[in-house]
Parts: structure tokens; C-alpha cells; sequence
């Protein structure tokens, strides 16, 4: 058999490692998916392209490997656009395949033709249009090794269709190069010094951790720092679950749905130490008077993200796992007895004193998931209130152990991604935590759950409405509920059992114990309704336009 394009796609494809990616075809990828017959690599046909992007990802985080999508042109890459941009926000590394139509036929509003390039171009790291196929395997080396250096994220590489038809030679073995040592300048040393020093100095220090500390593997690190230092932590969303949940220095995370505790304690901070986060509004409410007695010391891996929305004393752009280590030898040890007992006396006194972290029944349920599943389960929220329950029950045990989609916020993300990550991590349970919201969006995934038999768990949270809008319509807009009610009238057991998959209904009032016991020893895919009282909202919140140590408790009067 010739070797044409297809063929090169697939050789680089196996060089990179990929033992799975997940698409959709049509007319203009016909030659790669013709190729795959007879290729290692395994094909997992989604039923829609945005479930293929948000598998990848899933794939991406849970492993940490680079996760790769396929689709078509037009339609069936636009598709992938809600999916790519979930990984861009998150630095999630993906490499996302789009087949164009003709060379000859591109500007000519040919049929399925899409700019799919100047659409992806601001979520991606790079998008490439391949010209010529011998410049395919260079193009498509350099996409993988994009997506994954540096801040990680997605890259998108359209091949038209007769590109991939044409014949060419094997593409030559990839010549390794080696890694480049990079030392510190004198002026990067001079300047983790000044960080070092004036967090010796403090007496109320505050480290943020985010998304970054995971995705450099660097939480072991940070956990030195934190104990050697005495400094208490608290994390984005993104960065839950960087360290174990329950050490002394946990605060739980920030921001409007974050811990009243952390909240607090980072506004009565004199210095923060930010590692991997960029300071979003979600973290940070209201900007002008966040922490407004830290000095702020930021370090990330991406020069873009420094200073961007916060005043940065002390910034410094590095790796950050080799500046963390750095970090961690200049740092004194230190007890800092009076600021962890003001700590622990607020402790007391704000998000342990709340039923179930202010999370209501359904907080409580997911933390009964927990404990019926294997210690290392992945859990992969959806966006909603079952986020935040999630994210404030769900003990972390292992870096990536915990996914959500945090920067994008995208409902629809759990069940697809929750299929990717039990793909690349076939030897740990995952559960997929969704709102009945969030699983409509993408609930034609339990066709591609079935055919394979991807033994994931599925949870349904279903309150009859979007759970979150609701909350907000209720605190802040004097309860005119409007456009949130989604309706209980669909029978969504009878519609899993009709894909082919067990699922039982339960209240969250019930006794679970049995239905759990049930979903966990399940060796396929399980789906389990769970019936939750449309008032079971999350406490404490931030109300809009205010500061974080502003959090309410309830519907202001």
C-alpha cells in the first residue's frame, strides 16, 4: 500500500505515544479514517465533536499526556470549538485534528467550508494549516510538543483532504535533540531572594495555589514549602486538590463559591504568595479591595498571566517546579504559632460550623460517594451547584484526582471528559458528578458510554432546574425565577436503561448506602438519579460586586 498523508498523521501520532483519540468523521477525513483500520491507535467514535474535545481533555488531565480530537471540516470542526477553548482556559494540553476541504476549493465557499484557523486562533496556543505534506510530520511534531511545554494548552492542525490523499514518503524518525540545561541568570536568583525574604519576614502569609502547581507536577514541593515555611494554603478552583485534603494549613479554596475561612484569612494576609494562578475575578470578586494588606509576590511559567489583573510586588516568570524547588531552600523554617491560632479559632467558628460545609444535603450525598468508591477515584464535576458541592466535599487525595472545567465553565463537560479520563486511566474508578442541566447538554454520550462499555459512574444531581441561575434569581433578583425550570417529567433512568445502561433513582432524603454499594460494584458503565430539593442551594456566597470577605449566608432581606 502507498503511503499518502493519513499515513504520516498516524505515524507521528504513534511516536508521540497516542493510544487513543476521539472524533467524528466525514467526507474531507475519509483518508485518515480509512487509515485507521489498520492502525494501533483506537478510534472512539463520540456522538457529537464537542464530547470528542472534552474527551481529550479529560484524557489530558487525568494523565497528563497530550489528549487528541478529530473531526471533519465546517460543522464538525466548529463543533470542537466549545471543547477547545474549555482547554485553553484550562491549560489543558490537546491537539485537535480538523480535516479542510481541497486545497483548490479553500476561499470558494466550498461545501463544509470553514476558516476553522482565524476562528481557533485567540483558544489556541497555535493553530497550522498544512500547505504541502512534506511538511505534515514537522508540523504536526511541533504541535505536540507545543501543546505540552511551557503554560500547556490546545493546538489545532487543519489538514485539507487532498493533503492527506497525497502520496509521499515515511516521514524520517524524529531526531532527538538534547534538553537544553537552563540555569538562572544572576537576576532571577536576585529576585527569588526578594520572595524568600520578605516571606521569612511576614508574620501572616497566605500561599494561593493554582491549576499551574498540578499541571508541573509540583505539589510534593509545594508541600515542603508549606511545612517548612508554617505557611497556610488555600487554591483556586483550578488548583483543588494539589495537597491532601485535611493537612493543618488547608483553608479550603477562594473566591464566590470558595470557603468563608480562606476568604477571610487572605484578606487579613500581609503577603501572598501566588504559584500558577492568574487572579480571576472568580477568585478574586472584587478586585480593588482584594487582600488589601498583602504585599504580592506571583510566580507562573507564563509572562501573560503575571500582573495582568492584580498589583504584583514581586513577579517572576519561571517553571514551576524548578523554581519552587528553588524557593524552598531559601525559605526559614517557622512555627508561626499566633497566626495559625487565629487561624484555628476562625476555623472553628465559620465552614466547619455549617451542615455540610454549607453544602446542603447534596453536599453530604457526595461525600457518601466518596467514601463508596475505591481511595483513588477520579471524580469530574460538571458546572453548576454540583461544582461547588463538589468542590467543597470532595476530599482530594491525589493531584488528579479532582477535574472540573474552571476558567470556561462549560456545562456538558463531565460525562464526556470523565469517558477520556477512565480511557487514559483504565485502572482507577471515575465518577462523573453532574447537574440534570449539565448531563442534557451532552447526554447523547451515553450512546459512545455504552458501545465501548466505559465503566464509568455517572451521578445525576437532578433539582429540576439550572440549580446555580436559580440560587442567584432567588438571592438577588427578589425570587422572579426566570427561564430556570428544566421540568422532573423526563424519566432519566428509563432514558440511561435505554442506552443500554444500568441507573436507579434515589432521593437525596433516602438512605443511599444500598443504591451506592450498587453503583460502585458495577462492573460497566452505572448511572444514578438523585432527587435534590431545588432550595438545596451553597453557602456562603459572594454577592456580586463585592469583596470577599463580604460572604452571605442566606437571601439578604
Amino acid at each position: 500500500m502507498e503511503t499518502i498523508g493519513a499515513d504520516i498523521v498516524l505515524q507521528i501520532l504513534q511516536e508521540e505515544g497516542v493510544e487513543a483519540i476521539f472524533g467524528y468523521p466525514g467526507g474531507n477525513s475519509l483518508p485518515l479514517h480509512d487509515r485507521l483500520l489498520g492502525s494501533p491507535i483506537r478510534h472512539y467514535l463520540t456522538r457529537h465533536e464537542q464530547a470528542a474535545a472534552h474527551a481529550a481533555d479529560g484524557y489530558a488531565r487525568a494523565t497528563g499526556r497530550v489528549g487528541v480530537c478529530l473531526s471533519t471540516s465546517g460543522p464538525g470542526a466548529t463543533n470542537l470549538v466549545t471543547g477547545i477553548a474549555t482547554a485553553h482556559m484550562d491549560s489543558s494540553p490537546i491537539v485537535a485534528l480538523t480535516c479542510q476541504v481541497n486545497t483548490s476549493l479553500m476561499g470558494r465557499d466550498a461545501f463544509q467550508e470553514t476558516d476553522i484557523i482565524g476562528i481557533t486562533l485567540p483558544i489556541t496556543k497555535h493553530s497550522y494549516l498544512v500547505h504541502d505534506v512534506n511538511n505534515l510530520a514537522t508540523i504536526l511534531r511541533q504541535s505536540f510538543k507545543l501543546a505540552r511545554s511551557g503554560r500547556p494548552g490546545p493546538v489545532l492542525v487543519d489538514m485539507p483532504r487532498d493533503i492527506l490523499a497525497a502520496r509521499c514518503e515515511r516521514a524520517a524518525p524524529r531526531q532527538e535533540a538534547p534538553e537544553a540545561t537552563v540555569e538562572q541568570s544572576p537576576s532571577d536568583r536576585q529576585q527569588l531572594e526578594k520572595i524568600a525574604r520578605a516571606l521569612n519576614q511576614s508574620e501572616r502569609p497566605v500561599i494561593i495555589m493554582g491549576g499551574g502547581v498540578k499541571l508541573s507536577n509540583s505539589c510534593d514541593l509545594m508541600l515542603g514549602l508549606i511545612e517548612k515555611g508554617g505557611i497556610p494554603f488555600t487554591t483556586t478552583m483550578m488548583g483543588v486538590g494539589s495537597i491532601t485534603s485535611g493537612n493543618g494549613y488547608d483553608l479550603g479554596f477562594i473566591g464566590t463559591h470558595g470557603n468563608q475561612l480562606a476568604n477571610s484569612i487572605v484578606h487579613q494576609s500581609d503577603f501572598i504568595l501566588a504559584v500558577g494562578m492568574r487572579f480571576s475575578d472568580r477568585s478574586t470578586s472584587l478586585i480593588d479591595e482584594f487582600a488589601p494588606l498583602a504585599t504580592i509576590a506571583q510566580i507562573d511559567i507564563d509572562p501573560t498571566s503575571i500582573g495582568k489583573n492584580v498589583k504584583v510586588a514581586f513577579p517572576f516568570v519561571g517553571e514551576i517546579r524548578e523554581t519552587i524547588s528553588a524557593l524552598v531552600k531559601l525559605v526559614e523554617r517557622k512555627e508561626r504559632t499566633p497566626w495559625m491560632e487565629r487561624i484555628q479559632q476562625e476555623r472553628e467558628t465559620t465552614d466547619n460550623c455549617l451542615p455540610y460545609k454549607g453544602c446542603g444535603k447534596a453536599g453530604h450525598f457526595i461525600s457518601l460517594v466518596q467514601d463508596a468508591m475505591p481511595r483513588e477515584t477520579i471524580a469530574i464535576s460538571d458546572v453548576g451547584l454540583n461544582q461547588i458541592w463538589t468542590m467543597r466535599t470532595w476530599k482530594a487525595r491525589t493531584p488528579r484526582s479532582l477535574i472540573t472545567s474552571g476558567g470556561m465553565g462549560t456545562m456538558g463537560f463531565s460525562v464526556p471528559a470523565a469517558m477520556g479520563a477512565k480511557i487514559g486511566a483504565p485502572d482507577r474508578s471515575v465518577v462523573a458528578i453532574c447537574g440534570d442541566g449539565g448531563f442534557y447538554m451532552n447526554i447523547q454520550e451515553l450512546a459512545t458510554i455504552s458501545y465501548y462499555n466505559i465503566p464509568v459512574k455517572i451521578i445525576v444531581l437532578n433539582n429540576g432546574h439550572l440549580g446555580m441561575v436559580r440560587q442567584l434569581q432567588d438571592l438577588f433578583y427578589e425570587s422572579r425565577f426566570s427561564t430556570v425550570d428544566l421540568g422532573t417529567h423526563v424519566d432519566l433512568v428509563t432514558v440511561a436503561k435505554g442506552f443500554g445502561i444500568p441507573a436507579r433513582r434515589i432521593s437525596v432524603d433516602d438512605s443511599p448506602e444500598a443504591a451506592l454499594a450498587a453503583m460502585a460494584g458495577a462492573e460497566g458503565p452505572y448511572m444514578l438519579e438523585v432527587m435534590v430539593d431545588p432550595n438545596d442551594y451553597v453557602f456562603p456566597i459572594i454577592p456580586p460586586g463585592h469583596p470577599n470577605i463580604s460572604m452571605i449566608h442566606g437571601k439578604i432581606c
